[in-house]
């Protein structure tokens, strides 16, 4: 498992390097970025699946599910930017977080093990995990998508660029607006499941003062909800679109984050 990691660790930093380095339209090197990005996802698959042979799965700790969801993330990416060449600003922002999420996955696999007094709690247990890793990479990933869309808006209100110049470049606001609108359609209702399996868990497990003892990941799950609903519920009754709704997925996101960051230092 340790050269795998050592292989994806190095070629994640190079995809950084290569995006970074790639930015500049003459530059050769970015030609290369995505697919050292591509090699480092499955290095990082292959890594992911050393980790299960050796007993540690991803739903078993809270650092193995953030390293799948970062992986998740990447390839998400890879898929949808196959011919959007704007979007290496996005490439240039997840390389990084595969490389901190791999490095989570191998480093803390021993800690943050989630516990359960059942059966029936493990496999809720599990598909809890499941449901919230695949909602924390589609929200990345549209935060991401968002956060290209409100850079490319603010650069046109600026005039610092023609409106047709980012449309012959490959994505227009309106590509990234629907881009956008369908990424948050696909992970709201897993975002949903995976609060209905969260709050039967502490249901059945704690009752109302495990609730007390989690008010900071209810309320922040609360936020991540309704500013998610309100942007959908928003486009298809007001037509919500554009920069207020992308405001609404980077709330949604940073909610993500604080739910993220109470697991890892509760762990």
């Amino acid at each position: 498992m340790l050269p795998l990691f050592i292989l994806a660790a190095l070629t994640y930093g190079a995809a950084s390097f290569a995006f970074g380095a790639g930015s500049d339209e003459s530059s050769a090197i970015k030609n290369w970025a995505r697919g050292l990005l591509a090699a480092a996802a499955l290095l990082h698959f292959g890594t992911i699946g050393a980790q299960c042979v050796d007993g540690h799965h991803p739903f078993q700790s809270v650092f193995l599910a953030m390293s799948l969801g970062m992986l998740i993330t990447v390839a998400g990416f890879l898929a949808i930017s196959a011919r959007r060449r704007p979007m290496r600003a996005l490439g240039a922002v997840l390389a990084p977080l595969g490389l901190v999420g791999l490095t989570l996955g191998v480093v803390m696999s021993a800690t943050g093990e989630v516990q359960s007094t059942s059966e029936v709690s493990a496999t809720l247990m599990r598909s809890h995990i499941a449901l919230a890793t695949l909602g924390v990479a589609g929200f990345t990933l549209a935060a991401g998508v968002a956060g290209l869309y409100l850079g490319m808006e603010r650069r046109l209100r600026n005039k610092q660029f023609q409106l047709g110049q980012a449309t012959q470049s490959g994505l227009s606001l309106r590509g990234l607006d629907k881009l956008h609108w369908w990424i948050v359609l696909l992970v709201t209702p897993v975002f949903t499941l995976a609060i209905v399996t969260g709050s039967m868990i502490l249901t059945r497990d704690g009752g109302a003062d495990l609730y007390a003892e989690r008010g900071v990941e209810m309320a922040a799950g609360v936020v991540a909800f309704l500013a998610t609903t309100a942007a959908l519920v928003s486009r298809a009754v007001w037509g919500l679109r554009g920069r207020k709704a992308a405001w609404l997925t980077m709330v949604a996101f940073l909610s993500m984050v604080m739910i993220l960051v109470s697991y890892a230092l509760r762990s």
